[in-house]
């Protein structure tokens, strides 16, 4: 058996494929176009969630091999703003989600998955773009193109830690705004999905609301931006290429909590390179679920309006925040009803039209054979 495999990334999803493979014996070899992992991250503050799974998202990863070498905080409360104004309290009994920074900095997330890599043996090239790849590899390439956009500032602070988020359309449409706080250092980001070229308006007003309601100091702000790509296909396993992560459209629909995707699509095909399954087989039977789940939020979430915002918060306030969170994000006999006309709606914006689609080698393209490209199949 040839024990030899390329990764075209040294993201989340390509990385955790790494450490799986060369924990195995494999010897792999991870290419990534920029100088260093976490290139189109600012050593901001995300959500690591926990709610999607009755399994703690850390002893998750535990469970796949992943040391928890890097910093991480849980957050089990926090403030959901509305438009009417109002500071909503949430308390849940476990972390709701995990804070965690994203960037190239030692204290990343990235970096630490870096350090974990290479400790077991993995050769990463960087500032090495592979634009064509005719052998066995993992595409783990992220995002194609912006279907959600994030606008945001990274700062220094004397506030305490906390968490906030708003669902406003005036300050996020269609998708919601957040600050984060940890030991001196915060985060603003406007998460929205619609009327992108307004992202630094919506970005301003976010701003101006933390900083009222919260007494907020920014001191040293540096912006950010960052895309999330959504798309579906029938198969991921294409001419000799698994697709993971984002270069899958392995994303959450509804608010954009991808990370937890990563992890497990880039552990579940090195596994199926391992024990020489079907990575397709096993995608569609534990993520497949959730994603068509998560199109249906999608396709509910925008059709609520200011007072089903107010409504939502509320709900999260008075009950289990935890609890309603997973329910909504694990399939039901109504969503899977649903997610015919959802998956319909929300297809690829990704369109490349160069590609002869026959036994094509390129890596950075989103080209199917047999149309696909757009929706799930069997």
């Amino acid at each position: 058996m040839n024990k030899k495999i390329d990764i075209i990334g040294a993201g989340i999803a390509g990385l955790t494929a790494a450490i799986t493979l060369a924990r195995d014996g494999y010897a792999v070899t991870v290419f990534e176009q920029h100088a260093d992992v976490g290139y189109r991250f600012n050593n901001d503050f995300q959500g690591l969630e926990n709610w999607s799974s009755k399994i703690d998202i850390m002893q998750e990863l535990a469970s796949m091999g992943i040391s928890l070498n890097f910093d991480y905080t849980p957050y089990s409360n926090g403030l959901i703003f509305t438009s009417r104004g109002q500071a909503i309290s949430m308390q849940s009994r476990i972390p709701i989600f995990y804070l965690v920074c994203r960037g190239s900095n030692s204290e990343t997330l990235d970096y630490a998955l870096r350090r974990q890599a290479e400790e077991c043996g993995v050769v990463i090239k960087f500032g090495k773009r592979i634009e064509t790849h005719d052998g066995r590899a993992i595409i783990a390439t992220g995002p194609k193109a912006g279907d959600i956009i994030a606008a945001g500032i990274t700062f220094k602070t004397d506030s305490p830690d906390m968490a906030a988020v708003v669902f406003d359309d005036s300050m996020a449409p269609k998708g919601y705004g957040y600050l984060l706080v940890r030991r001196g250092k915060g985060t603003i980001a406007s998460v929205i999905f619609r009327e992108f070229r307004k992202a630094s308006h919506y970005l301003t007003m976010c701003q101006e609301l933390f900083k009222s309601r919260l007494t907020l100091d920014i001191r040293e702000p540096k912006k950010f931006g960052g895309f999330g790509n959504f798309f579906m296909r029938k198969y991921q396993n294409r001419n000799n290429k698994l697709y993971v992560g984002e270069a899958a459209g392995f994303q959450d629909y509804l608010w954009g909590f991808g990370m937890r995707y990563a992890f497990r699509s880039g552990y579940l095909a090195a596994k199926s390179i391992i024990e020489e399954s079907d990575y397709d087989m096993a995608w569609k039977r534990n993520l497949r679920p959730s994603l068509e789940t998560s199109v249906v939020n999608r396709y509910l979430f925008e059709r609520l309006g200011q007072r089903g915002y107010h409504y939502f918060a509320n709900k999260l306030s008075t009950g289990e925040p935890v609890d309603i969170l997973g329910k909504n994000y694990n399939p039901s006999l109504v969503k899977r009803l649903l997610s015919g006309v959802a998956v319909k709606i929300y297809t690829s914006r990704v369109k490349n039209r160069e590609c002869n689609h026959v036994d094509c080698t390129c890596v950075w393209c989103t080209c199917a054979k047999n149309g696909q490209l757009g929706v799930f199949g069997n």
